[in-house]
């Protein structure tokens, strides 16, 4: 009778940091472990819903992010894919009016920097909705790594086809989704389903008159520009049912930003993280995209607006 012997044990989380581990240094790039645990456990969770994810642990990429994500990052700064304003957007709960057991809609954040600025500020639950592809993975390690999960949900949206659920939110902050969005008045009428009776929403977007020159500034976005005037836009919000209650122009504390990045990368270029090829293809495509997108801000053929609106 022949002995049966026992299948020894898998680790997978051992092996999956060891791989971690191996690809860093086979890259010539600092390891972080806690990095690369917090990813571990990302793709441990899922493939307890999905196992056709359980095999991709022993390939698994814990490296902090791609090429084109760590070229944004330099610029703009750890968990950021664009510029943004910290303390302004820190002051978006308060301008919605939201208490501490509110509900936030989070739509476009990109990375997780956004996400932490607005949770320092209000500390209940707040839902993530983010329509970049190459973005949704990186993002939910950011949030985990900032031990923000536990009041924190990520999903993955088409923001052509995202479906909103009905009056779920207390207020709802907006970056950019408008900015890129074809169907407009669809997606207005998704925020204005999402929101409760009388709830207020901050939505952050470009505008200007649709011209073939605007599309040079946006050549490294991650879809193309859907851009509209701001009266158009404020139409299409008043039609879906919202209230705008301001219009700001911050088109001069965005250019403000912008520079703020660019100096800041001189020195992120000095840092021991060696610059991958990819990634320096990325930052030479992100750089030249904002010069023209600088220019065109400067001169107001493009704005920066920031809407207040509220569900009638």
């Amino acid at each position: 009778m022949a002995l049966k012997l026992a299948l020894p044990i898998l680790d997978k989380r051992a092996i999956a940091l060891a791989r971690a581990r191996m690809r860093a240094w086979w890259d010539g790039s600092a390891f972080d472990e806690a990095e690369a645990k917090a990813a571990i456990e990302v793709a441990m969770e899922t493939a307890a819903n999905d196992t056709g994810v359980e095999g991709e642990l022993f390939s698994l990429d814990t490296t902090p992010d791609d090429p084109r994500l760590d070229a944004l990052q330099r610029i703009w700064g750890k968990g950021a894919v664009a510029p943004f304003d910290a303390p302004a957007v820190a002051l978006f709960p308060a301008r919605l009016g939201l208490t501490a057991t509110a509900t936030l809609g989070l739509f476009g954040p990109g990375l997780s920097a956004p996400v932490a600025a607005i949770a320092q500020a209000h500390l209940g639950d707040i839902r993530v909705f983010e329509w970049r592809e190459e973005t949704q993975g990186a993002l939910r390690r950011g949030v985990t790594r900032a031990k923000l999960d536990k009041r924190v949900t990520v999903s993955a949206v088409d923001l052509e086809t995202f479906s909103a659920p009905a009056e779920a939110f207390d207020g709802i902050v907006s970056f950019d989704d408008f900015t890129h969005v074809d169907n407009a008045a669809r997606l207005a009428q998704q925020i204005t389903r999402a929101l409760k009776p009388k709830a207020m929403a901050v939505i952050e977007t470009y505008c200007a008159t649709p011209g073939t020159d605007i599309a040079a500034g946006f050549a490294s976005a991650f879809c193309e520009p859907q851009i509209r005037t701001t009266a158009a836009l404020s139409a299409l919000l008043e039609d879906a049912g919202l209230r705008v209650d301001a219009d700001e122009d911050i088109t001069d504390a965005h250019i403000e930003v912008a520079k703020a990045g660019f100096r800041r990368l001189g020195e992120a270029l000095k840092e021991a993280a060696a610059l991958s090829p990819g990634a320096g293809r990325e930052l030479a495509w992100e750089t030249e995209a904002w010069r023209v997108r600088v220019r065109l801000l400067a001169s107001r053929r493009l704005e920066r607006r920031c809407f207040t609106v509220t569900r009638r």
